[in-house]
């Protein structure tokens, strides 16, 4: 095959369809930029290099990886991670270069600028990439740095790349087991979060589907939330650890209310104190709060009948839901101490009952078990109807309260009348 010919300002260059023909192309198009009298500046030197590229007949489509492996290492990649000794040679690249954000950052906007020409070329991209991730143990600790800083800058730029091709790649059993998993990603936080939020990292982990899964950066022996903690804190990821801290909170919470809701809907259920002991050991083991674990265990009480309801039609299910809080409200009672507790409990509850229309209906009555066993007192359940309500659903749920509210005032006079 005879190849394309490409204009450059020194000379007419022939270029077989084979990828070194295709790096060495590219390079002397770079250091023709170079040459032409443009400042020792990357940005400026591929700024003026993207000019000839633009009228270039390579072939990009088929050789899209060897540019961005020039980009990163100055030369086509061979197995291993390695790069080639045959052929040109550029330079200056990526990992020739320091771990410095800003000097990787003129690589990242060419990127950009390269993928907006051509936008197959991400594809590309994101192969390169996996690339270094997948053999990231044949880099030394500088150079997985600059690969994470490179791999940061990508998706806080978004010029394109999925999560979801790259980053799961890097869990191979060998690289976690050495460490260099757990430093990487270390590395790629850091680097992330200099100009990001900890909600655009977790969205970029969930898009890979790995924010439910983040221990797994760990060896296994260092497989725990304390050592997760404790090294995240060291390398000064304070907000990544306290989000998470959030995040496992709120899981326990939902564990707890699954814990209930599969030992009351056992046959025969459980009795309260048992329910009880389970739940006190899990709020210790956790650090749940009481106010919190009174939520869990309404909702996995409730749940206990949802999620089991069969064919039973909706005044059964209603009857099941009223039968259970009232066999178990004693236990509930026990998480729900104070004055701030209940009234706690009882937002909670309002908004369960507005966010499941089956339960709109029960919640006077619900109200009413939680008052007869002494779960809500007068002065909370007074305080909920004045003003301490949810805003969600409050004129429907007020409206319905009107019968037990005008039951209270009227058993407050009789006890004034008998005094």
């Amino acid at each position: 095959m005879s190849g394309v010919r490409i204009k450059t300002r020194k000379r007419n260059i022939v270029v077989p369809h084979d990828p070194q023909s295709f790096a060495d192309a590219l390079i002397d198009i770079i250091e023709d930029a170079r040459e032409e009298g443009v400042e020792q500046n990357v940005a400026k030197i591929l700024e003026s290099a993207n000019k000839v590229l633009d009228a270039a007949e390579l072939d990009f489509s088929r050789y899209g990886d060897v540019l961005f492996e020039v980009a990163f290492a100055g030369a086509r990649l061979t197995t291993g991670g390695n790069v080639a000794t045959e052929g040109k040679k550029l330079n200056f690249n990526i990992l020739a270069g320091p771990a410095d954000r800003e000097e990787i950052l003129f690589y990242i906007k060419w990127f950009q600028a390269m993928i907006r020409r051509r936008p197959f070329l991400v594809k590309n991209l994101e192969n390169v990439l996996m690339k270094f991730v997948m053999g990231m143990e044949f880099y030394d600790d500088d150079g997985r740095r600059k690969i994470a800083i490179a791999l940061a800058r990508c998706f806080s730029m978004k010029v394109g790349i999925l999560p979801e091709s790259i980053l799961p790649r890097m869990l191979v059993d060998r690289l976690v087991a050495r460490g260099a998993v757990l430093q990487f990603v270390t590395e790629f936080f850091k680097e992330f979060l200099a100009t990001d939020t900890v909600e655009h990292l977790i969205e970029v982990l969930r898009k890979a589907r790995m924010d439910q899964n983040l221990l797994e950066f760990f060896p296994q022996q260092k497989r725990t939330w304390p050592e997760f903690e404790s090294h995240f804190e060291a390398a000064g990821l304070t907000d990544f650890v306290a989000y998470n801290r959030k995040k496992l909170y709120e899981v326990h919470c939902q564990e707890l209310g699954d814990t209930v809701q599969g030992m009351v809907a056992e046959d025969p259920p459980p009795a309260a104190t048992a329910v009880v002991a389970e739940v006190n050991a899990r709020k210790a083991e956790w650090g749940l709060e009481d106010g919190d674990v009174a939520k869990a265990m309404f909702g996995g009480l409730v749940q206990s009948v949802m999620a089991n309801i069969g064919s039973k039609n909706t005044q059964q299910v209603q009857f099941s839901v009223l039968k259970t809080l009232k066999t178990y409200a004693k236990a509930l009672g026990s998480f729900a101490t104070t004055a701030r507790l209940e009234a706690v409990l009882l937002n909670y509850i309002q908004v369960s009952c507005y966010e499941d229309s089956r339960l709109l209906k029960l919640f006077p009555d619900i109200v009413k078990i939680l008052y007869d066993t002494d779960v809500l007192g007068e002065d909370t359940i007074r305080f909920w109807y004045t003003k301490g309500s949810s805003p969600k659903g409050r004129n429907v749920f007020l409206k319905n309260m009107e019968p037990f509210m005008k039951w209270l005032d009227e058993a407050e006079e009789d006890e004034s009348d008998d005094e």
